[in-house]
């Protein structure tokens, strides 16, 4: 007789966090689960979410580049995507531009991504951004349902790029659809998001099972010393305000995943410690030492996920074909 589960639709969602170069964190996580499955991960789940550099490795992703690829991306040229402006505009010119040009951010998004588009893709995914244009949180998505009927035709550079356009570190992009900032703003650990997805727009129905594998890169909290003075102006906040948004996002969000979905959520991610939270001590501390501390940590992390029991079923689980409805893979004429 088969399984209650057997019987049930079942969806999962890869959940893959902002952090910047912390991304490499994640992405020594991706390529080391992905040299043990055999196969690519987009493979294993129906819906893969990502924000800010987790949005530029769900990209990637859904394009089947192999997760070790990604992850020699960040090694290798992290320095070209956070070293594009002088030591003078990082320390100083901070506070009247942004702390880095995208132009070192975008040739490795082209180098990486050529002209492929949203529509291009074969695996269904969900990217945050903040549209500044209208000020409102903005999806882009594949074109898994008949209403999203946009997205497909977008580039994954300009979708990179939108979704990673960090405030303070980042300038703001402007593509086809509006003026854009970092995912991180609206939704920096994306699994919620997901969740809601999967029961709004795939399956409304209460039985399907879904689960979310949410991926962290070691976020260091943005937290307030005793001495410290509590009336702060912009000058005081500096780059501290965005990671105290993204921080306590990902706290927030994991606290109402586990009370949503119990058990079906698995989040792998580490807490910095003292030692090493000057390695990480912001999102674009690209060193010889932030690398080793990422890589190291991300590497313990994969194998410590690998044993545990709650990613056997992340572990066994074939995605179906999506069903797209517009673009170049589209598959269905809908209702």
């Amino acid at each position: 007789m088969a399984s209650t589960e057997s019987r049930r639709r079942t969806y999962h969602v890869l959940a893959l966090s902002g952090g910047g170069y912390r991304g490499l964190y994640t992405a020594t996580v991706l390529a080391e689960m992905e040299q043990v499955l055999g196969r690519p991960i987009a493979s294993h789940f129906d819906l893969i979410c990502g924000t800010s550099a987790g949005g530029l490795l769900a990209l990637g992703l859904a394009s089947e580049i192999p997760a070790p690829e990604l992850k020699a991306m960040f090694e290798n040229q992290g320095q070209q995507i956070f070293g594009a402006r002088s030591w003078w505009r990082r320390r100083v010119g901070m506070y009247f531009k942004a702390k880095h040009s995208n132009e070192g951010l975008r040739s490795v998004l082209e180098q990486r991504f050529g002209t492929t588009t949203i529509g291009d893709l074969k695996h269904r995914v969900l990217i945050p951004a903040v549209n500044y244009t209208t000020g409102r949180g903005q999806f882009f998505k594949t074109p898994h349902h008949q209403s999203f009927e946009l997205d497909h035709r977008l580039s994954l550079v300009d979708v990179a790029l939108a979704t990673s356009a960090a405030p303070v570190y980042f300038p703001s992009v402007r593509n086809s659809r509006g003026v854009f900032v970092d995912g991180g703003l609206v939704g920096n650990a994306p699994g919620l998001f997901g969740l809601h997805e999967i029961r709004t727009f795939l399956d409304k129905d209460p039985e399907a099972l879904v689960r979310v594998l949410a991926i962290g890169t070691m976020t260091v909290g943005a937290t307030i010393s005793g001495g410290t003075d509590l009336d702060q102006g912009l000058l005081g906040w500096g780059s501290s305000l965005f990671d105290l948004v993204i921080s306590a996002q990902e706290s927030s969000v994991d606290y109402m995943l586990t009370q949503s979905i119990g058990g079906d959520y698995f989040k792998i991610d580490d807490p910095v410690t003292p030692q090493q939270s000057s390695d990480l001590k912001s999102l674009d501390e690209v060193t010889a030492a932030s690398t080793l501390t990422l890589r190291d940590r991300g590497a313990s992390a994969a194998q410590r996920a690998l044993g545990d029991p709650r990613f056997a079923p992340f572990r066994n689980h074939v995605a179906v074909r999506p069903t797209f409805f517009h673009g170049p893979n589209k598959n269905s004429e809908g209702a």
